[in-house]
């Protein structure tokens, strides 16, 4: 399946649509700093399943944006 790539503040979103073993779509999500080879993943435990390869991608870059600014505003509002 094609690897799909969005930059988002600073951050690259990589999101890999898979199909399981119901043929429903699933993302698997990398974000990673422009600077940096280090990737935080997605964690696999629970995650919703999509009738559509597009759904999937479109969850998956809305699970990064997410992560990113959460991750962005707890850096800078440390309590």
């Amino acid at each position: 399946m094609q690897r799909h790539v969005f930059e988002h503040r600073g951050y690259e979103i990589a999101v890999q649509p898979e199909q399981n073993a119901y043929g429903a779509w699933q993302a698997k999500v990398s974000v990673r700093h422009a600077d940096s080879s280090v990737a935080e993943f997605r964690l696999e435990t629970i995650q919703p399943e999509w009738l559509t390869q597009a759904e999937a991608v479109r969850d998956g870059i809305e699970w990064g944006t997410r992560f990113i600014d959460h991750k962005l505003e707890e850096s800078h509002n440390p309590m």
